[in-house]
């Protein structure tokens, strides 16, 4: 068995594969060229446009994600409408109303 030091401390080695055949990075910049190509290529008038199912995909990940949850979705009903809370319209009242106290209890106990 062997002794404990503090100061020789083996690591044990990490694992440090990396992949022949597979670059992510150049496969992504390969969709990214060959999209931007497309684009371009539709531009010109080369290639028909997207189908609508195609375009259908391409959401707008605010608006999406806003339509899946509930307080988003009613929060932005109630700002389109005008519609404001209590404490919104009286904030800085209440804030006020808060200090006075205190400093009217302070007063008190002095």
């Amino acid at each position: 068995m062997g002794t404990f030091f503090f100061y020789n401390n083996r690591k044990p080695r990490k694992f440090n594969y990396t992949p022949i055949l597979h670059d992510p990075e150049e496969d992504a910049r390969k969709d990214k060229l060959q999209n931007r190509i497309d684009e371009i290529k539709r531009e010109m008038g080369v290639l028909p446009d997207l189908p609508q199912e195609k375009m259908a995909e391409r959401k707008d990940f605010k608006a999406e994600f806003i339509s899946q949850t509930r307080h988003l979705k009613k929060r932005k009903t109630r700002e389109a409408s005008g519609e404001r809370t209590f404490f919104t319209n009286n904030g800085l009242l209440i804030i006020i109303l808060i200090i006075l106290f205190a400093v009217f209890f302070f007063w008190l106990l002095r």
